[in-house]
Order: C-alpha cells, then structure tokens, then sequence
C-alpha cells in the first residue's frame, strides 16, 4: 500500500534508485504492527519491494526510463485497486503474488440516542465505526471546498466602559448578596464567637483585596498591613483580623443543603461557577475554537486532583477548556473523576475526551467554526461525527486509536529531510467523508487527523539549523500552520492567569477554586475589553493592559464596598480581671482625623456608583478648588467617599452635577 506515496516521494523529492532502496530496505522491522491483523501491511510492503527490485534490475540510468518505471508502477497499483473494488470481502488474490485479507466492515449505528442530561435533539442520530472496518488508502484526503456562514453579530459599545462594568457581568449584585447571606448563615452554624454580620458591600471590599494582592503579590498575606510594607488601599479598608475571618467563614452555599445523594465533588463552589458559565454562553463564539485542559494549582487532599506532566503547574484540579484562539473561554467542565458531567452514551462511544468535545459542540451551529484540540481527544469517529455536522476539527492524534494506518517511521522521513510530509486517507463502508492523517517530519515526527485538510497548500517556513548554524527553509502542510495558529487559545488564558494569580496558601480548596474563578472572570472581562478598544479604533497608548485592568477592577471594587459599617472595633488584650470593675465609662467614639482615601483621582465609575457619597466640611484653615471643571471657585465641602472638595452652596451645584449618572 505504500508503493504509490514512495514512487510519489521519489519524483518529489529527486531521490536516487540507490537512496529510495536504503530506505525501503528493513522498511518491515521499522513499521509499527501491533496487531496481528495488520500483517497483510507487510506483505503489501513486500509486493512493493519486489516490484521496486525488478524495476530497479532492468533500469539503465537514462532519465526516459524513468517514466516507463512510473507507468508499469502505477498500472501494478491500479490493479490492486480494481481487484479491491471488485470483491465484496474475503481473501483477494493478485496473480502470482500473497493473497490479502480485506476485513469485514462492522458499522456500529445508534439511533435516536435520548439522554436525560447534556443531550442536544441535534445529537440524535449518527455512526460510528469499528477499527476493523476502517480501510486506509496510501493517497491524500480530498481536499473541500468550504463555504462558511457568517458569524453571529457582535454588539459593540459606542464608549467604553470601565473594568468594573465588564466584571459585574460574571458576578452581579445577586451573587455578592448570596456571597453576604451564606457567610453571615456559615457564622452562625460556627457559633464563630463575636462575629460581626457581613454585606454585600463588604463582599466587594473582601474581593477587591483579593484581586489587588494578585496585582502586588508579596510573598505573605500578612505582609499587607505590616508597618514597614503597608498597602494603605488595602490596611485602610479592612483590618488584618477582619480578612482573615471573611476568609475563614467565605461560602457561597448553605452547606445544609446539599443533599445526601449528591455526586457534585464540586458542588460547594458550583454556584460561583454556574456565574460564569452564564455569562460565557452570551458571547458570541469565535470562528476557531480551541479544546484543552487547564490546571487549577492545588496540592491539598482532595479526591479530584490530578497529576498532569509537562503542565507549569503538575498538580492540581482539572478543568476543560473551550477557548476562542484570542483566549476567552466560551465554556468549561470540572473533571472530577466517574461522577464529571458528561454523558455517559459519549463517553461509551468517544471516550472521556470525545466526551467532551461532543459537549462543548452542543452551542457551534454548522458550517461556521473550526475546532482544534491535541491528542487526548482525537479519535476517528469523533473526526467523523463532527464531519457529518458540518464542524470541521484537526487534532494531534495517538495513532493506536486509529487502526494502525500505514505511516512511514520517523527513521525513514528524516532520511528525506526535515519538511517532509507523508498522508494516508481512512474511510469505513457507509462513510460520506474521508479522514486524513498526516506525518510531517520537522525535528521529530507529528502526527494531525483532520476531517477537512491535510496538505493543503504547503507553506515554506524559517527553521533553525543546529548543524549548520542558521535558518534552513523548510515546508509545512497548510493544517499544521492551522493547528498552530488557532490551538493555543487555553494557553492563551492560563498564561494571562498565571501573571497576576491571586496568592492563597490554605488547604482548603474551595479558597483556590473561589480564587480562580475571579481571576478567570477578571482575565475574561479584559478580553472583552480588547475586543472593543480594537472596534473602537481606539490608540494603544489609551488601552489599559491586563495590570492597569486589573488594578483598576479591584480598586472599583474596594471604592463602591467601603463603608463604615464594617469596621470592626479594636479588641482589649489580655485575661479578664477577676476584681469588681468600675462603673464603665462610655467609649469613646473613633474620630477619623484624615478622610480615608482610595486615590487622590478617583475612577470615574466610584464617583457615579450612588452610595454613600456624604458631604462634609474640612477643618482646614484655607478653601480648597472645587474639582468640577470649569468651576474656580474655592470652597471647605468635600466628598466623603471620593475625597474631592466641591462646591455645596445655593447658586452652586458642583456636588450634585458631580455625582449625576
């Protein structure tokens, strides 16, 4: 079966009779055969040997000889092929040579699939297809000719909003105030002794800090609010005791809800998540979709974790990805072992991974994305299914799960150079499309599926030359340059959550996942960001990156939570006397000598959020300039939360013009 793409390669590459007959030559040993039915594969190789030697034996090195060898070898070829055609199944014999053994076709047919949970009506009917019935033929895939709808239109703000605005969309008021209610109720069944009853306005403080610590990432919480390394944004709007304790109690549901039956291993942080997942399903999807893991770091107990090699982070909680190749996730699910949410038909007939790409897929519409995803997903009948629905998907692939197609060993590609490449097509009796794979050798050898282009049109790249010291020209098949450019989404977000990742050190992992949902948020929110700077034509040096984002977001944050209610009272040191104590004298009341203060600039979206905006008179000897422009007049009242001075007389409405929405 491999003499056609080696006569191919021959006239392709300008080999010579000797080099094409070193590389045929122990071409047996080299193949990777694991199963016995794949020995005819050998006997194929043998016949293109001996065909190849008898060639070779009558061959007088003129160049016209060339071409009647490439004729007696393609019209060998061609008979094999009719004589395929011919036969139903059983043994076909080709005259005076091995007989070859064609393996009966066994279709596997699932109709009408119903499901109770994670099941699309678009899913209800498709086939798949035994290993044994696949037939691999040594010629490229043919190529299709794909016309894509238009995506889904994009709503683009006329202004841009700030960062918090972006935010409050993963997580609105509800969820802070369900933040404040399952904390406060989480206290009482404690019996936490003094406890102070939070709100939601605290809530955001609590988060805001928390963010703020991953922009600033000392290397100890406590370091916060000690002397010599004050952060004032963050001492001065919640004592050290105070944050400790909001973390201690942090919950987001009543634990005495959860049922008995539950199987959720997630299910205490899984209202935070459904958040998110609610917002993710509104954006408009990408035309070139990504499907990875990613690794939440965790080295605590917990049943979930995982151990994943090669990942920055080896151990921790898994989750599946569906990213855009710009970064922002569309989608996710939290593996957590037997009881993750998948259906368990798919994962009958794709396994875990296929599992979940047929559930990401449930929200692409046909015929308008590309999918990419690496070897862990890749099968031949998910290439399939996603073919038949129109969704066109490459992927690395482990070839094992592929019926051992006839690929060249790296052995014999490096002996051709680096660029080359080598395609095999797979098709099953009753299939509509083709399958292809193919090898290509840069460094080592690369194995892609795809069900919609393999070669393509090959693209000529700058490759490093250790040997030689300098950049060598090398060729690359049109779906490796696809896979590359459109793969990384996952890693795309990860990366951007590793640079500024909210600093927990705890054993509880409902801290870390809590955590890494408000970065994902936070990181997703600038994406969106992006996405409308660029439709704005807005100039790079106007755009705030991911750690003015950021800082901006948690400063927002800490100014719409700051209220006096929180404040908690210092606490008396020491064991209680036993002596008779005096009649108590009245406490005195905490007078703030200096307005707290956020920034001397505050952000725009703190001085028009409408709560808790005071007016109050300074003590200051001279009037300060109001700080409505274009008002020059000087006055002593200033805002109590924004900490600007305007004006608050008759004839004078600088306060109220100011904090208008």
């Amino acid at each position: 079966m491999l003499l056609l793409r080696l006569v191919t390669l021959k006239m392709s590459s300008k080999l010579t009779n000797e080099q094409l007959l070193d590389m045929l030559d122990g071409m047996n040993s080299d193949l990777e055969l694991s199963d016995d039915e794949d020995d005819d594969n050998v006997d194929d190789i043998d016949i293109a040997n001996e065909i190849l030697e008898n060639i070779y034996d009558t061959d007088d090195g003129e160049d016209d000889d060339n071409i009647d060898e490439i004729d007696i070898v393609n019209e060998t070829v061609e008979r094999v092929y009719d004589t395929i055609d011919n036969e139903d199944d059983g043994d076909i014999f080709i005259p005076d040579q091995l007989p070859i053994q064609i393996p009966p076709t066994d279709e596997v047919s699932v109709p009408n699939i119903v499901s109770d949970t994670n099941t699309s009506p678009i899913l209800k009917q498709f086939s798949t297809f035994a290993k044994s019935s696949i037939k691999w033929l040594c010629k490229p895939m043919k190529q299709k000719n794909i016309v894509l709808r238009s995506l889904e239109q994009t709503e683009f703000p006329s202004t841009i909003p700030p960062p918090i605005s972006y935010f409050m969309k993963y997580f609105p008021e509800e969820a802070f105030s369900k933040m404040a209610i399952f904390t406060n109720i989480y206290a009482e069944q404690k019996s936490t002794n003094k406890w102070v009853q939070t709100t939601s306005a605290e809530m955001k403080v609590f988060v805001g800090i928390h963010l703020m610590m991953g922009v600033l990432n000392l290397p100890r919480v406590r370091m916060y609010w000690q002397k010599e390394f004050r952060i004032e944004i963050i001492a001065s709007n919640m004592t050290r005791n105070r944050f400790f304790e909001l973390r201690t109690h942090f919950h987001v549901m009543n634990n005495e809800e959860i049922p008995q039956t539950n199987i959720d291993k997630f299910i205490k942080v899984r209202p935070l998540y459904n958040y998110m997942k609610h917002r993710f399903h509104q954006l408009p999807i990408e035309r070139n979709i990504s499907i990875d893991e990613q690794m939440v770091p965790f080295k605590g107990k917990l049943a979930p974790k995982q151990y994943m090699r090669g990942k920055p982070h080896p151990w921790g909680i898994k989750l599946f990805l569906m990213c855009g190749s710009s970064g922002i996730v569309y989608d996710f699910i939290m593996f957590q072992g037997s009881s993750t949410e998948l259906d368990p038909v798919m994962q009958n007939l794709f396994g875990q991974g296929g599992a979940v790409v047929m559930q990401f897929i449930e929200r692409l519409e046909e015929n308008r994305h590309f999918v990419y995803f690496d070897n862990y997903f890749t099968s031949y009948n998910l290439l399939y299914v996603l073919a038949d629905r129109k969704i066109y998907a490459a992927g690395t692939v482990r070839v094992n799960r592929f019926a051992n197609p006839p690929l060249i060993t790296d052995k014999c590609l490096s002996k051709m150079g680096r660029g080359t490449s080598y395609e095999v097509s797979g098709i099953a009796q009753g299939q509509k499309s083709e399958i292809g794979l193919i090898k290509w050798f840069d460094n080592k050898g690369v194995n892609l599926g795809s069900n919609f282009i393999t070669s393509g049109e090959p693209e000529t790249i700058k490759r490093w030359d250790k040997k030689h010291k300098k950049f060598v020209d090398v060729e690359r098949p049109e779906v490796i340059g696809l896979y590359n450019k459109s793969m990384g989404g996952v890693d795309v977000h990860d990366q951007l959550v590793s640079f500024y990742r909210t600093f927990i050190k705890s054993r509880k992992w409902t801290l870390r996942l809590i955590a890494h949902a408000f970065d994902m948020a936070s990181v997703n929110s600038w994406l969106e960001y992006k996405k409308d700077v660029r439709h704005n034509t807005i100039l790079d040096r106007d755009t705030m990156d991911l750690l003015a984002f950021k800082e901006r977001l948690a400063t927002t944050l800490i100014s719409l939570g700051r209220t006096k209610s929180f404040i908690t009272p210092p606490r008396k040191r020491g064991r209680p006397s036993t002596s008779p104590s005096p009649t108590p004298e009245p406490e005195a009341q905490i007078v703030r000598t200096k307005p707290r203060s956020v920034d001397s600039t505050p952000y725009e979206e703190t001085i028009k959020d409408g709560f808790d905006h005071m007016p109050t008179f300074d003590n200051k000897q001279n009037s300060t300039r109001c700080k409505n422009a274009p008002c020059t007049f000087k006055t002593h009242v200033y805002c109590d939360k924004c900490n600007i001075h305007l004006c608050f007389i008759p004839g004078r409405e600088c306060y109220r013009q100011k904090h208008r929405e």
